[in-house]
Order: structure tokens, then sequence, then C-alpha cells
């Protein structure tokens, strides 16, 4: 029986780790034709699906996830921080079941590998009933509920979820130095960028109290005060974060090239370094924290590689959106 201790629990993700389709495998993929790459995937016991055909891709990546769900699971020594990585498929596909509500739609995509089975948030959804979640969760998603039940808000329903989630995420790692600083950073990064595209639509301030998430390090009244601030002049409000430099070389990019994306990639390479310095620690969490980020971009890998080949469209577009898994 798996020993709920960090060296059990890092030793073992050591070792499921060896198995991730390193960088060698993926140019593999990339390079070959579709059966190359579902041969790749099948060699590598990828899905566990020996007899996989080109219409198995998504069950494949399904049940990879699935199984690293359950690993994870029944090993980590601190099951309320691996959770909150877990969950965040879990958000994504809350976001895209209440949208699919909403508009009527049939055929959605699906991330597996988040704490909650298809058939319980596809039920939750339905009957919007979302007492199972965790409190703060389920408190935000009522009141999104009434929201949409009197104004049909589309593009409400990500900003209510992330704002849920994160709530939760500080919640669970207050007493966490490390897991703390991380969903501080998250929530600085994504209310910076919240911010600039609020500006760049001309939202005015009364949108911007609306939209903005949670408070990480930044202060909602910093943003208030800046809103009209020039590009230049943005570094005043992200000095009371808890990533300020990162977020001001980001910001300084961007107003070089004018692309938001500059903030978009530096949060997620700031994010995944304060998971990968610690990735050989084993007598912390982030090793297992590190295998299921990893976990997740291999298969985003995957489906990028095998969606690219099944469609016939331009291969660079593999290189250009093919992502680190890990460190």
């Amino acid at each position: 029986m798996a020993q709920k201790s960090y060296a059990y629990a890092c030793a073992r993700v050591s070792a499921l780790s060896k198995r991730l389709l390193d960088d060698t495998a993926l140019k593999r993929m990339a390079e070959g034709s579709m059966g190359d790459a579902l041969r790749i995937l099948i060699d590598d016991r990828y899905g566990s699906l020996p007899d996989a055909g080109e219409g198995d891709v998504e069950r494949m990546i399904e049940r990879e996830l699935i199984a690293m769900r359950e690993e994870v699971r029944s090993l980590s020594p601190e099951p309320e921080i691996t959770d909150l990585f877990l969950l965040q498929s879990d958000v994504m596909n809350l976001k895209t079941l209440i949208k699919a509500r909403l508009l009527d739609q049939k055929d959605i995509a699906w991330q597996a590998g988040g704490l909650y089975d298809r058939e319980l948030l596809e039920k939750a959804v339905l009957e919007q009933d979302y007492s199972f979640l965790p409190e703060d969760m389920a408190r935000e998603l009522d009141a999104l509920e009434k929201r949409l039940s009197v104004s049909v808000e589309p593009q409400y329903i990500s900003i209510a979820l992330d704002r849920a989630y994160l709530m939760h995420a500080l919640k669970v790692t207050a007493k966490d130095k490390g897991f703390s600083h991380y969903f501080k950073a998250k929530a600085d990064f994504d209310n910076v960028l919240t911010f600039l595209r609020v500006r760049a639509m001309g939202g005015g301030r009364g949108m911007l109290r609306d939209v903005l998430l949670v408070e990480g390090g930044i202060p909602f009244k910093a943003f208030y005060e800046g809103y009209d601030l020039s590009v230049e002049g943005f570094g005043r409000i992200v000095e009371s974060s808890v990533c300020r430099r990162e977020l001001a070389a980001a910001l300084d990019r961007m107003y070089g090239t004018g692309n938001i994306g500059e903030v978009e990639k530096a949060r997620d390479n700031y994010l995944m370094s304060l998971i990968a310095v610690h990735k050989h620690d084993v007598t912390s969490l982030y090793p297992v924290v590190g295998y299921i980020i990893a976990k997740e971009r291999e298969a985003q890998n995957v489906r990028l590689i095998l969606t690219v080949k099944r469609n016939g469209l331009d291969e660079s577009v593999i290189a250009e959106r093919l992502v680190k898994l890990y460190g």
C-alpha cells in the first residue's frame, strides 16, 4: 500500500516521470506521419490502448490524465494542496458546461484529470447544484447562476469561476508560504491582464470593478487609481505585487512590442519556475505538483501534434506551440 510520505511520493513520481514523452519522442511524432505518431504513443503505452486508431486520440489522453489523477490522489501527503492543481481542470470544464447550457451547444471539449467525473459535473450544471464543491466555489457559482438568470452573460462565466477558484486556493494555502506565493502571483498576473484588456476596450473603472478577480499582492485600489496612467506608468501599479520584478519586465516588453501575450507568457514562465526550482526537493510537495503539470502539458502536446496531423494543418504550428513539460 502506498505510504503517504514526501519521500515515497517523490520517489514514485520520479519513477513515473521517466515515462513522460520527452523532447526526442515529441520531435519524432512531429516529424512523422499520423500513423508514426500513433505508433510512438502505443509503443510508450500512452493511454493503455494497444489497438488505438486515429479516432481514439481523446480517449487515450483522457485515460492517461485520469490515471495521473488516481496516482496523485493515492500518494499525496497533502491532498488539499495537490487537489488545487487537479481542480483547475474542473474549473475549465465548468466554464465549458455552463456556456454550453446557455448557448444550447451539444459538442464540447473536455479536459480530463480533474477531481470530479464528467457525469457529476454535467448533472451539477444541469440542476444548478454546486453543493459538493468547496464552500467558496459553491457560493460564487450560486451567485453566478442568479446573475445568469437575470441576464445571459457568457463572457462573465470565466471571470466568476476564476475568481471562485482563486478565492479557494488562497484560503487553502494561507499557511503555506510557497504555494500561497504561487497563487498570489497568479492573482496579480491575471488581474494585470484583466486591467489591460478592460483599458484596451475602453471599459472604464466601473467595468474594472466587476471583473477583477481577488487581491494577490496588488490591491484593487491600485488598479482603479492607475486606470488613466500611460502604459509607461504601469510599473507604479505593480509595485506591491509579490512578483513585481517579473511583472514590470513583462510590461516593459509589452510596451516595446505592443503584444499583451508578453504578459501571459511571463505569467506561465514565472509560475512554472516557482515549481521547477524545487524539482529535486524530495522533502516537499513540489515534485508531485510538478508531475501534475508535466502530465497536463504532455497531454496538450499530444493533442496539438495529432490534431495538426489529422487535419492536415501547417506543421510549423507544432514547433510554435509545443510547451515544455517541466523544469
